[in-house]
């Protein structure tokens, strides 16, 4: 296999691109001044946990019915709604920043992005025949992550000269390009008139995606939303070095995405999965005793990488067990399972962070350790020489 591997793709294909380019872009912007922003009105982590965890959890319960939403009102319909719940969410935020408003909008956001993310997913897996699927996923990924880092760049510098809440402002701006975007789409399944029937196989089938990735979602969600925080109260980093140190990983992870296809070609996707992210717990425990901030970045750095740059090929490897009409269903249920405990888990960070510095990397990286663990267990023969995957 070869980057020519990456032509070939058709217009709209390249719209869903370009719109997940334009939401990282927004969106990391937000990701990486929330924190602060919620620091500077006087939070502690125990109060950013709830603002975090009820946004979460909002979106896990609105994921519970938004595949089966979006595969009957159409795709696209259902990500326009996505986003108009999300600007809406933010300008909440804006507006009225006191506690509970902002949880408010974080509720709208998370509701938003539950009717946005499986529906989205389901029209770039339309997009494209099973053999080149983890190609256009990666793409998407890949400059997606590349524009994450320009938004922890953009965020990072503007922080000189405007507040907090001025940059996270800026996310007002680009949410209406997204909406534009996706106006310009093709709809792959307009209207999907029969029910989707959630019988026991297809069950089965989502529940061994769902199990690995509801632990790393609560290992996740223990660490991950608190490590600019982290490294400023560890370390004394400035904002603007957290912001080049986040960007720089993300260039990275994003130029990988690119070449990742290729080795999961070569060694398979459960050994490509498997291998990464198995690596990248041993990192994230390693992390609270690094005795300098270089170390503790270049760990960091690696340990992101590693874990979330096979996110493509796991989604495509997941799309591969389903139909067409059963993706979205599919998707959003995985998110739910994923969403729900890191929901949980950001509160339970929260929590521990204000105990201690150093727990809350220890037991997610045990968390990593054991959805991998599991992940192989369901999966590990799944592309040896016979084998029929449980949907068959």
């Amino acid at each position: 296999m070869s980057l020519q591997n990456y032509r070939g793709f058709g217009r709209d294909a390249w719209l869903l691109v370009a719109y997940s380019f334009a939401s990282a872009f927004g969106g990391n912007i937000a990701w990486f001044i929330f924190p602060f922003y919620l620091k500077s009105l006087g939070f502690d982590y125990t109060n950013i946990g709830v603002v975090f965890s009820l946004s979460t959890l909002a979106q896990a319960a609105v994921l519970l019915f938004s595949g089966p939403f979006g595969a009957r009102v159409g795709y696209k319909r259902t990500v326009l709604l996505g986003v108009s719940m999300m600007f809406l969410g933010r300008l909440v935020q804006v507006l009225h920043p006191t506690l509970w408003m902002l949880a408010l909008g974080g509720v709208l956001i998370g509701i938003g992005m539950a009717l946005e993310s499986p529906s989205f997913m389901a029209l770039l897996s339309g997009e494209v025949e099973d053999g080149k699927r983890h190609y256009l996923f990666s793409l998407s990924s890949g400059i997606g992550t590349i524009a994450s880092a320009l938004g922890i760049l953009v965020a990072g510098f503007l922080s000189r000269w405007l507040s907090y809440g001025g940059v996270f402002s800026l996310v007002l701006v680009v949410i209406p390009i997204r909406f534009a975007i996706v106006l310009f789409v093709r709809p792959v399944l307009e209207r999907h008139s029969r029910g989707l029937n959630l019988d026991r196989n297809l069950l089965v089938r989502i529940g061994r995606f769902a199990l690995p990735g509801a632990l790393i979602g609560l290992g996740a969600g223990i660490a991950i939303p608190y490590m600019g925080l982290w490294f400023n109260q560890r370390f004394g980093t400035s904002l603007e070095s957290i912001g080049w140190l986040f960007a720089f990983q993300q260039f990275i992870m994003g130029i990988g995405m690119f070449l990742l296809p290729m080795i999961a070609d070569r060694f398979g996707s459960v050994k490509t999965i498997v291998s990464f992210n198995g690596t990248a717990s041993v990192l994230i425990g390693a992390l609270p005793f690094s005795p300098a901030f270089p170390v503790a970045a270049v760990i960091y750095i690696l340990r992101t990488i590693l874990m979330n740059i096979v996110n493509p090929i796991w989604n495509s490897f997941m799309m591969g067990f389903f139909e067409e009409e059963e993706r979205s269903t599919a998707m959003a249920l995985n998110s739910l399972a994923w969403t729900a405990t890191f929901g949980v888990g950001q509160y339970v960070g929260g929590v521990l962070f204000d105990m201690s510095l150093v727990w809350p990397f220890l037991i997610t990286a045990f968390l990593y350790s054991l959805s991998m663990v599991v992940f192989w267990g369901f999966f590990g023969r799944a592309e040896t020489k016979g084998y029929k995957p449980p949907s068959a």
